[in-house]
């Protein structure tokens, strides 16, 4: 099974995987060479998926009645299937090609489901990204507000109160009202800056915990700051976030293999960019796909 396992994380294999989705994307599109188009072969194969998904949906097996009508119904939607398509009721209907694009990129995302990347292959991917799995640093303080605008001498009341807090005053009796809650609990230095703003947070995060400090500016005014605990950010072990880590890499391993897949695809068409016809040049398209073809030449 290692072994196994081992092989499909091969770039190799991996392309080989993507010629066998182009081998199947030919054959449901054209069809095995020698088909007749009213000729429908229903396998027994199909039965017995009929009569599985019968006895699963009605906790019983179909009666003989009912598996001609399974075996019918499969037949109506074949036959309406293939006719619809010889009117060429699927062109031109954002509904249906939207449908079978899904369906080819439903194939791909089955293939890239069978990976199962290495320990290496995370940690380098969480490496590649970091700032999306850094670990906030985190910090549970106390602040009193100062508010400039109500006091002639705000660093003289600082200092006072200061010495106050440190002799153990309750902080809620001092300071001035502010609609910011005074305590935080291991906040996240994001919700520190929606708070206080990116300066504030970035200068309590350098206090050490123990005692009463300040004043630390804001946009708001100044703040006495007491700092209990302090969180620093870090990037965590690949153990406490492989779950999260191994979705986005199967996510962008996806996305990959689309993108491979259809460049490889879009090598066997080509493009034809029409020019709209300028003013008074009715056949300004015509003119241009001339020059377009003769700059291939």
């Amino acid at each position: 099974m290692k072994r196994i396992k081992k092989t499909i994380r091969e770039p190799l294999v991996h392309f080989l995987l993507i010629g066998a989705v182009l081998f199947l994307l030919f054959n449901f599109t054209n069809g095995p060479a020698g088909d007749k188009a009213n000729r429908i072969v229903v396998t027994p194969g199909q039965v017995e998926q009929m009569e599985a998904m019968f006895t699963r949906s009605r906790m019983r097996p179909p009666t003989e009645q009912e598996m001609d009508g399974l075996i019918e119904s499969y037949l109506r939607d074949e036959i309406y299937y293939r006719e619809a398509l010889a009117m060429g009721l699927d062109k031109d209907d954002g509904l249906i090609r939207r449908r079978m694009r899904q369906k080819v990129e439903y194939i791909l995302e089955d293939i890239s489901a069978q990976a199962d990347p290495t320990d290496e292959v995370l940690i380098a991917f969480m490496q590649k990204h970091i700032d999306r799995y850094r670990l906030e640093a985190q910090i549970s303080f106390q602040q009193v507000y100062l508010n400039p605008d109500r006091r002639k001498d705000p660093v003289g009341d600082a200092r006072k109160m200061l010495v106050r807090l440190r002799t153990g005053t309750d902080p809620e009796t001092l300071g001035d009202p502010i609609m910011v809650r005074h305590k935080f609990d291991l906040a996240f230095e994001r919700e520190v800056e929606r708070a206080f703003g990116e300066s504030f947070a970035r200068q309590i995060l350098k206090l050490d915990p123990g005692d009463w400090s300040g004043p630390v500016l804001s946009g708001l005014g100044g703040h006495l700051v007491m700092v209990s605990e302090r969180r620093n950010g870090r990037m965590p072990e690949l153990a406490e976030v492989r779950t999260v880590v191994e979705r986005d890499w199967l996510a962008q391993r996806k996305k990959e293999l689309k993108d491979i897949t259809f460049r490889k695809l879009l090598e066997g068409y080509e493009v034809v960019m029409e020019q709209p016809p300028k003013p008074g040049n009715a056949s300004g398209t015509a003119v241009a796909a001339t020059q377009a073809k003769e700059g291939t030449r």
